[in-house]
């Protein structure tokens, strides 16, 4: 942790700032450290990383205390967040998911597909646009930042800002590593529910497919709010609702995988990750004649396994990616417990409700990607 943004953190549970005690230092960053509070909550850094999570995410810090004589230190007591079996579920997902490619997306060919992704869905169209749009910008969060993907590009175009990336999993180890050859890049262990932040103190808050694995997405979406300054900007992605066949098929098949272990559900998505590659490989595309709205399938010319992933089942296949990578995008979807879709009718109304302009919305088959600003 970089000692610079202890003035940025306060505790997630009372709101008031921290005090530093470091334990092990390297390259003038605290490796191993205790964040304190008045109100006798402690957090540990360890491997770099604040481990900022209330009672019911947080991990057995036994070995860290016995590491440096803390054995004083209890967690009676300690404040509890709203947790469920199903936020657990997600968070160890999510830590299994990234850390078994702790590289998805940061290099190659994914780097380069998920960044013009990015560009194009959030409406900066390229590089220099989204230079332009984001010169300004000092205090910026990405909420769920996974590996980290993303902050690398904010943080080369924000040189001026500090760059805050927060994820409730194991993947923190992995955007660490990712992230930590810029100045700007701080990695934080933490719930979106519960950020160790002031409110209305970014004024550029970004989340990228991540509210609709929360137990609510709304909600999720009017917290991240509470931390937007005046003037401030958020920018957020989730996923829409499909037709009847797709919706169906999402929830019978989610039903039993979500009770999968991560290395079953792995196995399972790799049949699906299969399936999908096998109807690219066709390479068949058919005409559907005439609309047919009670299936929300409309007249065109179709790939075959882009009509699949669709309208009838998820089943990613991209070119560009390899096998892994490909079947890491179906396990994305049929792992986590929570996977919620929505209309753009009702992202439309979070914004409206929340008080902010709308700037820009596009709705893709797969997702519904916006953009707002408080006044």
């Amino acid at each position: 942790m970089k000692e610079k943004i202890l003035k940025h953190l306060v505790c997630p549970s009372c709101g008031e700032g921290l005090s530093l005690e470091s334990f092990t230092k390297e390259n003038s960053e605290v490796k191993d450290g205790l964040l304190i509070c008045e109100c006798q909550q402690w957090f540990p850094i360890i491997n770099f990383i604040p481990r900022l999570l209330l009672k019911g995410y947080r991990e057995n810090y036994r070995n860290f205390l016995k590491r440096y004589s803390l054995s004083h230190l209890k967690e009676e007591g300690y404040t509890k967040s709203h947790t469920s079996l199903s936020t657990k579920q997600v968070q160890k997902s999510f830590g299994n998911k990234w850390m078994s490619q702790p590289t998805w997306g940061t290099n190659g060919e994914t780097k380069a597909f998920m960044r013009d992704w990015i560009l194009s869905k959030y409406g900066w169209g390229d590089q220099e646009s989204f230079k332009k749009a984001m010169a300004s910008k000092r205090n910026i969060l990405d909420a769920g930042t996974g590996l980290g993907r993303e902050m690398s590009n904010f943080c080369e175009v924000c040189r001026k800002g500090e760059v805050f990336g927060v994820d409730l999993s194991d993947a923190v180890e992995g955007a660490y590593q990712n992230t930590k050859q810029y100045p700007n890049a701080h990695i934080i262990q933490g719930d979106l529910m519960n950020l160790p932040f002031k409110k209305r103190y970014f004024d550029f808050i970004f989340s990228e497919g991540v509210l609709h694995h929360t137990p609510d997405t709304h909600k999720a979406f009017e917290v991240l709010i509470k931390f937007l300054a005046a003037k401030g900007e958020i920018a957020i992605y989730v996923y829409k609702k499909k037709g009847p066949i797709r919706e169906f098929c999402d929830d019978y098949l989610r039903e039993s995988t979500i009770r999968l272990s991560g290395r079953e559900c792995w196995e399972f998505s790799k049949k699906i990750t299969n399936f999908g590659k096998a109807l690219s490989d066709l390479q068949v595309e058919f005409e559907v004649p005439e609309d047919i709205p009670a299936l929300e399938i409309k007249a065109g010319r179709y790939n075959l396994q882009r009509f699949f992933y669709y309208h009838i089942f998820k089943c990613f296949w991209n070119e560009r990616f390899n096998f892994n990578e490909n079947n890491l995008v179906n396990f994305d979807w049929y792992h986590p417990a929570h996977a919620h879709r929505h209309t753009a009718e009702e992202v439309k109304a979070w914004f409206q409700k929340s008080g902010l302009k709308l700037t820009h919305l596009d709705i893709s088959e797969s997702g519904i990607t916006a953009r707002g600003l408080r006044f």
